[in-house]
Formats: C-alpha cells, sequence, structure tokens
C-alpha cells in the first residue's frame, strides 16, 4: 500500500511537472500595484474591522493606480432547533465584494469572498454577543487576507 501511495505521488510530480503549469504570481513585483482609492460599505462595525486589518498603502495622484469599491455584508442564519422551536445553533456569514477600476473609471473585475461559522446559541445573551463578536472578528481577518491576494491577482491578470 505504501509503495502504491509513493507511486501516485512521483506521477503527480511528474505530470504537473511537464503539463505546463508555472504559477501565475511567479514573475510579478505585487509592490508595483498602486491603489489610489477605496470606498468602503456595509454596516459600520464591520467596515471599521476591516479597514483595520486591510493593509493596503493609498498611493495618491498616481496614473497608473487603481479604485476599489468594497462592500461588506453581515448574514445570520438558523441552522437548528430544539424541541420547543428555539434555535440552538446559528451560521453567521460575512461577503465582502469588491469591484476593481483603472484610473479612468473602468471597470475591471468584481469578484465576492465570503466566510461562515456556526455559532451555539445559549440563554445567556451578553455571552452570545460576544462570541459572535470575536467570530466577527476572526473572519475579517481571513477575509482580509484573502481580499488583498484576490485583488493582487485580478489587476495582475488584468495588466497581461
Amino acid at each position: 500500500m505504501r509503495n502504491f501511495v509513493k507511486l501516485n505521488f512521483i506521477l503527480l510530480l511528474l505530470f504537473v511537472a511537464s503539463c505546463g503549469y508555472s504559477p501565475m504570481l511567479k514573475n510579478t513585483d505585487l509592490e508595483n500595484i498602486k491603489i489610489s482609492k477605496i470606498d468602503f460599505a456595509g454596516q459600520g462595525d464591520l467596515v471599521y474591522l476591516l479597514k483595520t486589518n486591510l493593509n493596503i498603502p493609498i498611493k495618491i495622484n498616481s496614473n497608473d493606480s487603481y479604485n476599489l469599491k468594497i462592500n461588506v455584508n453581515e448574514g445570520l442564519k438558523s441552522l437548528t432547533k430544539n424541541t420547543t422551536g428555539i434555535t440552538t445553533e446559528q451560521e453567521l456569514i460575512i461577503t465582502v465584494s469588491f469591484e476593481i477600476y483603472n484610473n479612468e473609471g473602468k471597470k475591471l473585475s468584481a469578484e465576492s469572498l465570503s466566510e461562515n461559522r456556526v455559532i451555539s446559541v445559549t440563554n445567556n445573551v451578553a455571552t452570545d454577543d460576544e462570541i459572535k463578536r470575536i467570530e466577527k472578528e476572526n473572519i475579517i481577518i481571513n477575509l482580509s487576507q484573502k481580499l488583498i491576494f484576490a485583488i493582487k491577482a485580478k489587476i495582475i491578470s488584468s495588466q497581461k
């Protein structure tokens, strides 16, 4: 069995090496991407969390810069209920959608990223609110990292 797994791994490596695959961001300088303006929309606390975790430098008055529009939305839906009909688990969904515009205002790309967490609901409202707040922060941190990569990848793919 071990030999079979090793053989499959070696064949996979040979296939990937010979299929012509090359990483998209291999020979690109990600520091040359200039963002001149970011417009945020959405729920205030989520926008604040995203702004604090999004480390994109703004370079104003650049001819080859891009503008971003970012919208943050939150959704909460009931997953499970007990026999009396009271919700025992909820799903917290946060969606970040963004649009990229060039310096002339032409829309280059748009995409949406989302992440969710399942939260247990108890009788203690204060504890439940604190758990939701912590999970929102965790989701926003993860989404901000994905967002930075997605924005850079979209800009680089539009340049090629």
